[in-house]
């Protein structure tokens, strides 16, 4: 297969799958700037972009993205803030994270409609785009309730603070921390009130995050372009959703899982197995290993500004 690829196409489609993913790293960076913006926390583009590379960075050295980048984010964006602060840039977080999950969703459940009426799929196949479709919604509904209802989160922090009570024996200062959570709930919940009364504050957001979408979206498709193949945009739509499913399941997942899974539903789209190992390969070069490289790079460029402040 490999000696039939045409260099030139093979070279220009996969230049464009990395202009690709920076264009994708670039929306999803301002989708969250305008989300700060907005809830009137002040933040460049250039600190936004620098960020969300880190985040991004540290979401796949340690494969927990539903929680390692938002955090990653908190620390960066917040710190040496008070607790007003810290609420209205985790509102923006997890705003941003519903967004995402949302144009997932969208675009996965437009996907499997189109594979389900022009293909004929196997009843494990739609066993698993209904799953997956299935917990992406009660995720996204879990987010919306406990950031619209207040009690609820209360007394999930109540949960969590008397485990870490007891774990620790009584060691632990619970009504401190009890206090100085619950005065970064009021602020979160104060913000997500603030988008709620603003609405048009989430239009250029919501364009931004489907940008990001779309582009982080055809670096699967173009990969197959530059192989010299014409796969259904379907195809690429379900394997892309699903695949990001995987990556945002909030537990340590092993190493190649991901791979797998791509590997597996190419198969089961009828794609020769070698040529739907390839084309992972090629995919994850792009949005795993090209990624942390210049996640890494921003990494060191803002220790290097600290330093340079410092000095």
């Amino acid at each position: 297969m490999i000696r039939r690829v045409d260099p030139i196409n093979y070279f220009f489609y996969y230049s464009l799958t990395v202009m690709a993913i920076v264009l994708s790293l670039v929306f999803f960076s301002l989708t969250w700037r305008e989300l700060l913006l907005g809830l009137s926390v002040q933040i460049s583009f250039r600190r936004a972009f620098l960020y969300c590379l880190v985040a991004n960075f540290v979401d796949l050295l340690l494969p927990t993205e539903a929680i390692s980048g938002e955090a990653t984010r908190l620390y960066l964006t917040s710190k040496g803030s008070g607790e007003s602060r810290i609420g209205r840039v985790t509102a923006s977080l997890v705003i941003h994270r519903l967004l995402s999950m949302t144009t997932t969703l969208i675009g996965l459940l437009a996907g499997s409609a189109i594979i389900l009426l022009d293909h004929k799929v196997t009843f494990y196949l739609s066993s698993l785009l209904i799953t997956v479709s299935a917990g992406t919604s009660a995720t996204i509904l879990l987010l919306l309730y406990l950031s619209l209802r207040r009690g609820p989160a209360e007394r999930l922090i109540d949960w969590v603070l008397g485990l870490a009570s007891s774990i620790s024996r009584g060691r632990l200062n619970v009504a401190k921390w009890r206090e100085r959570i619950l005065n970064v709930l009021r602020s979160f919940h104060q913000g997500i009130d603030v988008i709620r009364a603003h609405p048009r504050n989430l239009i250029k957001p919501v364009i931004f995050s489907v940008l990001s979408w779309f582009f982080y979206l055809s670096t699967y498709h173009m990969v197959f372009y530059a192989l010299g193949l014409d796969v259904p945009f379907a195809v690429s739509m379900v394997v892309f959703s699903i695949s990001v499913a995987v990556q945002t399941v909030p537990v340590g997942i092993p190493v190649g899982l991901v791979e797998i899974v791509m590997t597996t539903l190419y198969t089961l789209f009828n794609i020769d197995i070698a040529i739907s190992g390839t084309a992972t390969t090629l995919i994850r070069v792009v949005t795993f290993w090209f990624r942390i490289l210049i996640g890494y790079a921003a990494a060191q460029w803002i220790g290097v500004e600290a330093l340079l402040r410092r000095s």
